[in-house]
């Protein structure tokens, strides 16, 4: 389920589609943070402690700088991605049903070409979301997949209809 998630998202990195790649990756560190707890809940501090130990440029190119966890934490509120918790700690319902989603549907999403000014590319998303692509799979590889509330929440989300 999430390597279909982060699929999806590589396939609109590599169409340019910037408006449904970038927050797609900016929930990506509440998905992870509640995947890691028995209750699924997530906050603020979840995200920038996800971020800041996982979120890096990647091995192959130190000429990025990435932004900050805490840019990171204000682009998704600036995507929306925040309004679901409300002030303090919530479950990431949007983030969490959008994983869901992923898994239960397979159609690709329309291809089309956007224009050169709608890229992105200046304000730094194809970094972005490589990066956070970068630090699920290390997450993953490296901590969730022997973890047992991961993989317990994630047969939990995989039955749910």
């Amino acid at each position: 389920m999430l390597e279909s998630y982060l699929g999806d998202i590589e396939y609109l990195v590599r169409e340019r589609l910037w408006p449904e790649a970038v927050p797609l990756a900016l929930a990506l560190p509440h998905i992870c943070a509640a995947l890691a707890q028995h209750d699924l809940v997530s906050s603020r501090d979840r995200y920038l402690a996800w971020c800041e130990e996982w979120v890096r440029p990647l091995e192959d190119d130190t000429s990025i700088t990435l932004p900050t966890p805490e840019e990171l934490y204000r682009m998704a509120e600036q995507h929306g991605i925040e309004r679901q918790l409300g002030t303090g700690e919530g479950v990431p319902v949007n983030a969490l049903r959008q994983l869901r989603l992923r898994r239960l549907s397979r159609a690709a999403p329309p291809r089309r070409r956007v224009s050169l000014g709608e890229t992105g590319a200046s304000s730094g998303a194809p970094e972005i979301c490589a990066a956070l692509l970068d630090a699920v799979r290390r997450w993953y590889g490296d901590a969730a997949a022997g973890d047992m509330t991961v993989q317990t929440n994630l047969a939990r989300l995989a039955v749910l209809r």
